[in-house]
């Protein structure tokens, strides 16, 4: 098993304390919350909390899902494995097989008027100038995976689909 192209896709620009600021505003909300309703007895206080609690978890988890993880893109012999990393845990997404691979095309050459094919991202960037989109068959369904390659992987994804011309 030889790897042939390797891609580290990382949000460049979120900064420590702007998700710390971002959590910690949170938490604000959140306890001013439960202070107001505590005046009204201590049911709708421990209720208050409870939600408090609840959505101050949700909001830190998109946070750290959204800003904090990263992707790696591999290509390995006749495979392309797509990852997400939170952390030091990482969560294989998709290893699409190239006979299964219908196209890669520019993001906007693409037509999105289908409704049943499922559609991933795996980008950190808002430039739908650098996005390409694979689409390919898996289990006898359709799938679009959204990508943001280097030059080096998009060739490496060319040269060994043999698609030919980008």
């Amino acid at each position: 098993m030889a790897l042939i192209a390797k891609q580290t896709l990382r949000n460049k620009n979120i900064s420590f304390w702007k998700i710390l600021l971002m959590i910690v505003i949170t938490v604000i909300v959140m306890n001013g919350t439960l202070s107001l309703f505590a005046q009204y007895g201590p049911v709708f206080g421990s209720i208050a909390g409870l939600i408090s609690l609840l959505i101050c978890a949700l909001v830190c988890g998109i946070i750290i899902y959204k800003d904090l993880a990263y992707y790696n893109y591999r290509i390995i012999d006749d495979e392309i494995f797509l990852e997400r990393v939170i952390g030091r845990s990482n969560h294989i997404f998709f290893h699409i097989n190239l006979k299964d691979v219908r196209f890669i095309k520019p993001y906007k050459e693409v037509s999105w008027d289908e409704k049943n094919i499922k559609k991933y991202k795996f980008v950190v960037n808002k430039d739908k100038d650098n996005w390409y989109v694979i689409e390919f068959f898996k289990e006898k369904k359709v799938y679009r995976i959204i990508l943001e390659p280097d030059e080096n992987f998009l060739n490496a994804m060319f040269e060994n689909i043999k698609l030919g011309a980008k």
